[in-house]
């Protein structure tokens, strides 16, 4: 029997339907709306589902997640979804157990189990999109943390009294290292706002361009401070890099490696998530049949 996996984050909600094996056999996505984002994934799910029989539904989403209500209590990026009885609208309306669970979460169950972290017992799963989400894995053991803020390491502050982030804080990880972040660049720059250049673009144009590689290189010193703060701070076996922006990396990994290198005292693991963007809609999909 079947089993829907939605990832939704800040830019597209990614459906995948998976078989009894776990094999992806269907996927969709859709372009997250202002609003109403429920009413939405529930009419894509009936599309996907075309009248078959599932077992269940996971759904993996950024934010502070009320893993036992299926719940999002807070979304910096996603405001529409705070406090939306997710779990109980989708249960209502396909009559299945539905699981609600951090989107960094299942995607760091995921690369655990089928990726990137299957051979270590400890590890850390950072997701690069909109914002920035972070699963901890200990001793095979999720961290959730005794508020179930576990995790959300792109709130750590990394500039004092720095940007705003979306959080209402100042000076996130978020603020400087993500997707956002890089559009927040990219519009300040005429040359290149007048050109509609998105991330992938500036990425693209790193080794081409002096703008473009001035704002990677600044990107990737943020980020590197991140990792290397949270290498410190947990220890961990390997730290696993997945989200949107890995599809880029083809062109920016090993400079990132080099300034963690420069940078970092202690040896410091990186690797690239397996699973790539899709890691949060199979760990979604996962959790069902793990009941967790």
């Amino acid at each position: 029997m079947s089993t829907i996996g939605i990832d939704i984050g800040g830019t597209k909600i990614k459906f995948g339907m998976f078989d009894g094996n776990g094999q992806l056999i269907r996927e969709d996505q859709i372009k997250t709306p202002k609003g109403a984002i429920v009413e939405y994934m529930i009419e894509e799910i009936k599309k996907m589902v075309q009248g078959e029989e599932i077992h269940g539904i996971g759904v993996a989403s950024a934010g502070i997640v009320d893993f036992q209500n299926g719940i999002i209590k807070s979304c910096p990026n996603l405001h529409a979804l705070a406090n939306v009885p997710i779990q109980v609208m989708l249960e209502n309306t396909f009559n299945v157990s539905v699981v609600v669970g951090n989107d960094a979460n299942c995607a760091a169950l995921a690369e655990g189990t089928a990726g990137a972290a299957r051979a270590v017992s400890s590890y850390i799963c950072i997701t690069l999109g909109t914002g920035i989400g972070g699963g901890i894995v200990h001793n095979n053991e999720l961290v959730h943390g005794y508020n179930g803020y576990g995790g959300e390491v792109g709130h750590m502050t990394i500039v004092p009294n720095g940007i705003a982030c979306e959080c209402g804080r100042k000076g996130c990880w978020e603020a400087y290292a993500s997707g956002k972040a890089l559009e927040r660049v990219i519009a300040s720059d005429s040359d290149l706002a007048s050109k509609n250049y998105l991330p992938k673009d500036v990425f693209n144009q790193y080794t081409m361009d002096a703008t473009c590689k001035r704002i990677v290189d600044r990107y990737l010193e943020y980020l590197s401070i991140g990792l290397i703060n949270l290498q410190y701070i947990f220890d961990p076996e390997m730290i696993v890099i997945g989200g949107g922006l890995i599809d880029s990396s083809e062109h920016w990994w090993d400079e990132l490696e080099e300034k963690i290198d420069a940078a970092a005292s202690i040896p410091v693991t990186l690797q690239q998530a397996f699973l790539k963007n899709n890691a949060s809609m199979i760990g979604a999909s996962s959790l069902v049949k793990q009941g967790k």
